[in-house]
């Protein structure tokens, strides 16, 4: 997939590191989501409330829960909770690769 011109972060707590090598922005082109916990589905935006067109892609790892234990824990979403949170929200052209530049497992839908 062609990496979009800007990238925008929707989620909670301090956005992670940016995929493409782009660095965050206000105003993205693209948005990128961060899930919390295991409902992957409840923080991806329906696709119907997005532009025509608008990519949205999703990070593996969950958003750290508050604690003194959460520093020990690493979670991750599958690919495929991720693929079927965005079917369910409505994206078409889902997908999954590996951004070459972050290393990270990002999965991806655009708005119909």
């Amino acid at each position: 997939m062609k990496p979009p011109p800007s990238i925008r972060f929707v989620g909670d707590g301090t956005p992670p590191r940016a995929p493409f090598g782009l660095a965050w922005s206000e105003g993205g082109a693209a948005l990128v989501v961060q899930v919390a916990g295991d409902d992957a589905h409840g923080a991806i935006p329906d696709a119907a409330t997005l532009p025509a067109g608008a990519w949205v892609f999703v990070l593996p790892e969950a958003a750290r829960s508050r604690g003194l234990l959460a520093a020990f824990g690493k979670r991750t979403v599958s690919r495929s909770a991720r693929c079927g949170a965005l079917l369910l929200r409505g994206y078409v052209d889902i997908g999954a690769e590996i951004d070459p530049k972050s290393r990270l497992d990002l999965v991806f839908g655009r708005a119909p």
